[in-house]
């Protein structure tokens, strides 16, 4: 079945999506040692981080508004930032972002970058008697790989700050207002007027990582998913190759479903089916895949209906197809020729529930809007959500190998038993081999549990020989100077009971994780 699997990924063609669970066996080698503060660096993957861009700009009333009174010239200031930042975006993208050979505007920037939707805010204030003449500062968040920094032509001011130069079209009032750009803009073809924007940037901190909400998402027994195929517009419908490889992954992974081929899957089939043994008790995994060929043309709205109803019931809800940076426009794409979405503004219309979810936006550039637009809606939150993107392109020949990673290591398990992966774990599985480019990210974990949801703080500074010594998942045997004792796995100080720190451990000089460890480094 594996050889198959790969046999029927290898079909693919490394085209962007754009417009089984692990037995590890439990082991006692190297054992684990506290690290003293100070002594390790700090680091957090797996591949991509956030930035605010910022800058400096003036802005000039034309002579009509000299009569005005400043409130009406603040409002219409207003407008015009509003407008020369959406410019700003569009022209960041154009520069920051990787295009493929096929683009019109391939070899101009491509630094893996993407300006987050909506993100843009300003401070102004007038500089004149007139009030015609304004300054502002502007900033504009960004998604990118972690050496981001290294790979633009950074330029350093006497004070420090780093800077990359922006070229861009100067435009009219009317074309900012029109939103009238210059499409496939590259500034090497561009024969019109040019201005050189001076953008500073800085890493915005990083959230820590923490795990997913294992005990909401299993809480009534059931672990409800649904993968969705997006359609396909390549002749070759690359979609229905991901169905059918979709469909032996679970297969191999030892789901059990009445269907013998893909193709026998209807809207009525029902669920591929497992069970999972989970913090003492059995979950029920159950994992719906639709595909845009699993009802004729003519039922597209059954198949619309059923990915809603997913949005508003399932625990897991994984969309694998194209996308783009409109989320009017763009956003589930359940069907091509004719073309049927689901659009991220859509979503965030739709009546969803208030219990926690995780939706996985596998498509290209997905960061730039999606996230924002769900968490737009009524019901939604940081909270009770978390959403994965992608900063870059992601590809159609490793949409198997994401989904079936991300669930791989969603119901990882060990020594029979589920093994709660926190979501750093999760990401650096699908940002792995092909896929490295891609830059996964989650959204809304800040406030996610950063103490594993199985451990067992009663036994802490337990005196301990082994592992096996520590009750409870995740729960280790960790060495001092003075003895050996248990700890718990966590990821921030938060996580931990008063008087325990969140510290690294190391094993064989290399940091392996986290536990909860006595303040004081000592049990007295």
């Amino acid at each position: 079945m594996r050889r198959a699997l790969l046999l029927l990924l290898s079909l693919f063609v490394a085209l962007p999506a754009c417009d089984a669970a692990d037995e590890g066996a439990t082991t006692e080698g190297t054992p684990a040692q506290a690290v003293l503060p100070g002594k390790a660096d700090d680091y957090l993957s797996p591949t991509s981080r956030e930035y605010l861009l910022w800058g400096l700009g003036e802005l000039t009333l034309d002579e009509t508004w000299a009569d005005a009174d400043l409130g009406a010239k603040e409002q219409r200031v207003q407008e015009l930032l509003g407008y020369q930042l959406k410019a700003y975006s569009h022209f960041l993208n154009a520069f920051v972002t990787d295009k493929t050979s096929s683009e019109a505007t391939h070899g101009y920037g491509g630094f893996s970058g993407l300006v987050r939707g909506t993100t843009a805010d300003w401070v102004y204030e007038p500089i004149d008697e007139a009030g015609l003449l304004w300054t502002f500062i502007w900033e504009i968040e960004m998604g990118g790989p972690r050496d981001l920094l290294d790979r633009l032509p950074m330029q350093v001011r006497g004070d420090g700050s780093q800077y990359f130069v922006l070229p861009l079209p100067k435009l009219t009032e009317s074309q900012l207002v029109a939103g009238s750009y210059p499409r496939d803009f590259d500034p090497a073809k561009y024969t019109g007027a040019m201005d050189d924007l001076e953008v500073l940037i800085d890493p915005v901190g990083e959230s820590i990582d923490a795990w997913p909400a294992y005990d909401r998402l299993f809480e009534d027994g059931t672990l409800d998913v649904m993968i969705v195929v997006g359609g396909d517009y390549n002749a070759e419908r690359y979609d229905l190759r991901s169905a059918e490889s979709h469909f032996e992954w679970l297969k191999s992974a030892g789901f059990k479903h009445s269907a013998k081929v893909w193709t026998d899957l209807t809207l009525e089939s029902g669920p591929f089916t497992r069970t999972l043994k989970a913090g003492g008790r059995s979950v029920d995994v159950a994992i719906t895949l639709v595909h845009p060929d699993i009802v004729p043309d003519a039922q597209l709205d059954q198949l619309r209906a059923a990915i809603v109803a997913a949005y508003q019931q399932m625990d897991v809800v994984i969309y694998d197809g194209h996308a783009g940076l409109d989320p009017d426009y763009s956003g589930v794409v359940y069907h091509y020729n004719p073309r049927r979405a689901l659009s991220a503004n859509e979503l965030a219309e739709l009546e969803l529930p208030d219990k926690y979810q995780v939706y996985v936006f596998n498509g290209c550039k997905t960061y730039s809007a999606y996230p924002e637009a769900v968490y737009q809606n009524a019901t939604k939150s940081t909270a009770n959500l978390d959403v994965i993107s992608t900063v870059s392109f992601s590809w159609l020949s490793q949409q198997t190998f994401t989904t079936s990673g991300l669930l791989s290591e969603l119901l990882a398990t060990r020594s029979g038993t589920h093994d709660p992966r926190t979501w750093l774990e999760i990401l650096s599985q699908i940002n792995r081999a092909n896929n490295w480019n891609v830059y996964y990210g989650v959204h809304g974990l800040d406030d996610n549990a950063h103490l594993n949801p199985y451990t067992d703080t009663a036994s802490l500074c337990q005196a301990c020989a082994r592992d096996a010594d520590c009750p409870g998942e995740g729960n280790r045997c960790v060495g001092f100077s003075w003895g050996r004792v248990c700890g718990a796995e966590c990821t921030a100080d938060d996580g931990c009971p008063d008087g325990y720190v969140c510290a690294e451990i190391a094993e064989g000089h290399q940091i392996t994780g986290r536990q909860c460890l006595p303040a004081t480094y000592t049990c007295d």
